[in-house]
């Protein structure tokens, strides 16, 4: 009862500094992003929004988990649609309550304080949580999936299987492979059409070696840094662009800061939703059961509702204005994946077990069969 007292102290308390410290600059240089391009006759999509209501009443000892994620649309509304179902599964006895933005803490911080219970169930990207489980790094290997389906049917197979149960063994119970799209990328001022473009530009990237290598490889400087620094940085040209999916991309208005997007798809990097494994193990057999089946519906609903999201997102990057939009030829993938040719031999060095980079590139074999690109 304490933690949650002081966890909802602390949400407090980070919400009116976010407001008090930093927002009104954020949020003026937004407003007159949008205002001087609505000025150019630029209309943005929108995805429809949904209700979420459970329209069930709950119980007086209702247990209420603290849900703590960033700010990624899709993975917001996966969020609420949880919430929704676990209210109507346990007839009102199980709820959430859901902080957005990273209003907790930092992905790390998150996990940290999931290891020690005082949160119940957080979102983190997978390379935020290889620093936790070794065996995660294998997935930041770029240039392994052609299509989403064939990224679906690795996570939701025999690999995805493995890594959650290495999971538990630093304290977590892996719930949901969310859908973080593949990752793109945008730039200041420089077009970026084959890997030499990319030599010397100074490009923002998580605290990961084998993504680290990667960019070293394609000559540029890559920095790492917090998510939450990225905007800021890339107004003030501390770094020259960043890599992420397109739906984050827009959402968190970096067209307004950068004028040239590529759709690379060069890496895919899921979300994990994760729960503390001591609050798991808590819950009834009864309790379990609810929420491995309500979680197994969420990632569906967030999968579905992140395209979604990713098409709008994509129109409205094609159109902003002053933007330059551009996808990579054959011949400039070819180039790309040549520059990483010595990424697989390094996860072999960053894993726990080396047997776990076979087993992903066994099933990525076997779903790109199933699945072919088109």
């Amino acid at each position: 009862m304490l933690k949650r007292k002081i966890a909802s102290i602390l949400a407090i308390t980070m919400v009116l500094g976010l407001f008090g410290c930093s927002s009104d600059s954020a949020n003026n240089d937004g407003e007159a992003g949008e205002n001087n391009a609505a000025a150019q006759g630029f209309v943005e999509k929108k995805v429809e929004p949904v209700n979420f209501e459970s329209g069930v009443e709950l119980t007086d000892d209702c247990y209420r988990f603290i849900y703590a994620l960033g700010n990624a649309p899709a993975t917001i509304d996966a969020a609420k649609y949880f919430k929704m179902r676990l209210e109507q599964e346990s007839g009102g006895t199980l709820s959430c309550d859901i902080y957005t933005d990273n209003v907790l803490g930092s992905e790390r911080e998150l996990l940290e304080g999931c290891q020690f219970g005082n949160y119940d169930i957080v979102l983190a990207t997978n390379a935020t949580v290889a620093s936790f489980s070794h065996d995660i790094f294998c997935i930041d290997i770029p240039w392994l999936f052609d299509n989403k389906q064939q990224v679906y049917e690795v996570l939701d197979g025999a690999l995805g299987d493995r890594l959650g149960a290495g999971l538990e063994d630093v304290g977590f119970k892996m719930l949901q492979w969310q859908e973080n799209s593949f990752r793109t990328l945008s730039t200041t001022d420089r077009e970026v059409k084959t890997v030499d473009d990319l030599k010397g530009l100074k490009i923002r990237i998580m605290e990961n070696e084998l993504q680290l290598t990667q960019w070293k490889n394609y000559g540029a400087n890559p920095t790492p840094m917090a998510f939450t620094e990225l905007f800021t940085a890339l107004q003030q040209g501390t770094v020259d662009g960043q890599d992420n999916g397109a739906e984050l991309t827009w959402q968190t208005k970096f067209c307004e800061v950068q004028k040239c997007y590529t759709y690379t798809k060069h890496i895919y990097s899921p979300y994990l939703i994760l729960m503390s494994k001591e609050k798991f193990d808590g819950l009834t057999p009864e309790q379990q059961e609810i929420v491995l089946k309500v979680s197994d519906e969420a990632v569906a609903y967030e999968r579905q509702r992140c395209s979604e999201y990713e098409a709008v997102a994509l129109e409205n990057i094609k159109n902003y204005p002053g933007m330059i939009y551009n996808e990579l030829t054959p011949e400039a993938v070819e180039g790309f994946k040549a520059a990483c040719t010595g990424l697989k031999e390094l996860a072999y060095e960053k894993v726990d077990d080396p047997e776990v980079v076979d087993l992903l590139y066994s099933e990525v074999e076997k779903a790109k069969e199933k699945f072919p690109s088109e």
